[in-house]
């Protein structure tokens, strides 16, 4: 009896590092390339005096959110929102390069950033009923 539950000790389904490290290291490439595309655009954009509100496209940074949730799990996808609006407070609002906002707007903006990206994230999980990789043993 006490060899048998040794035995179903041993077998049980270990999360390695490198489960756990893939996931982050995803959603930071993810939310650099976002935060790429997003400066290129807003550089662009205004040169050709088209567009001067930056604000405006941090709603591209819910996508990486969105795909790290389908790929990895809800957990993971709301640690992609979070990492998303510190990227967004860093890149996008004034003074940019700084996590310092100065106008109250722009923080209730970020604030509705994230918890847009929270809400997608787990309408994600829902949809794809994609199951998190550090699921702990059922208790019975």
């Amino acid at each position: 009896m006490l060899a048998s539950k040794g035995a179903a000790v041993a077998f049980q389904p270990q999360i390695r590092l490198r489960d756990l490290i893939a996931p982050m290291l995803l959603t930071v490439a993810a939310i650099l390339l976002t935060s790429l595309l997003v400066n290129e655009a807003h550089a662009h954009l205004t040169a050709l005096h088209i567009w001067h509100d930056p604000e405006d496209l941090t709603l591209a940074y819910i996508l990486p959110t969105i795909f790290i949730t389908a790929l990895y799990g809800s957990n993971f996808g709301v640690s992609s929102a979070l990492v998303g609006g510190l990227g967004a407070a860093y890149f996008v609002y004034p003074p940019q390069f700084s996590f310092v906002i100065d106008s109250t707007q722009h923080l209730v903006e970020l604030g509705f950033l994230v918890v847009l990206s929270v809400t997608a994230c787990k309408l994600t999980a829902v949809i794809t009923d994609v199951k998190p990789l550090n699921r702990g043993p059922r208790r019975s």
